[in-house]
């Protein structure tokens, strides 16, 4: 029996921390630590503020996605999605307003295919609406790697929440891509 514990611990050491991960600390600001974690009950990560009774509030939008880790932000936290070559990160700051968890920001990153065409990363931050790119393309004439000059742009995108995420993320990597392939166009002529 323990060889079978041990070979399942070493074959997803990650998958057990991950659902094992719980973050806490005060988001709602009334000085009570609240709570982050993966509720693997249910398959979803679940947020719980004091100030709302510890209710639970899950998003479905997190999971089946590789590993998940929480972390504590400035003002709230964040929720990274890694994955083999790729990952995506969240970060949420609590409103007063609405009593809910907002998505302030988003990140990704990609390392592309083997010669690493399409790879760099972007974020958005969605109180200025400001997003920036660091990405790269191959270029097959001189074979070799070439960085694109860092992206700004302006990117509004609608408020979201944890418990509503919607297609904010995808949106996000719509624009972000299209924004990338302008540039590569621009700068690349096959």
């Amino acid at each position: 029996m323990f060889a079978k514990k041990y070979l399942f611990f070493c074959l997803f050491p990650t998958l057990i921390f991950a659902q094992e991960k719980i973050l806490s600390a005060d988001f709602d600001g009334d000085k009570i630590n609240d709570k982050v974690y993966l509720d693997s009950k249910i398959g979803a990560v679940v947020y719980q503020l004091s100030s709302q009774k510890f209710k639970k509030v899950s998003s479905d939008q997190f999971e089946d996605s590789g590993e998940i880790f929480f972390y504590k932000a400035k003002n709230g936290f964040r929720v990274s999605l890694n994955q083999m070559r790729a990952s995506n990160a969240y970060q949420f700051r609590f409103e007063k307003e609405t009593g809910k968890m907002r998505l302030i920001g988003m990140e990704r990153y990609e390392f592309g295919p083997a010669n690493n065409d399409g790879s760099g990363e972007s974020s958005v931050n969605l109180l200025t609406n400001t997003y920036i790119g660091e990405w790269n393309y191959w270029d097959n004439h001189k074979t070799e790697l070439i960085k694109i000059p860092t992206i700004k742009k302006k990117m509004v995108l609608p408020k979201a929440y944890f418990d509503n995420l919607g297609n904010a993320f995808s949106t996000y990597i719509n624009k972000d891509t299209s924004y990338y392939l302008a540039e590569k166009k621009r700068l690349y002529k096959e």
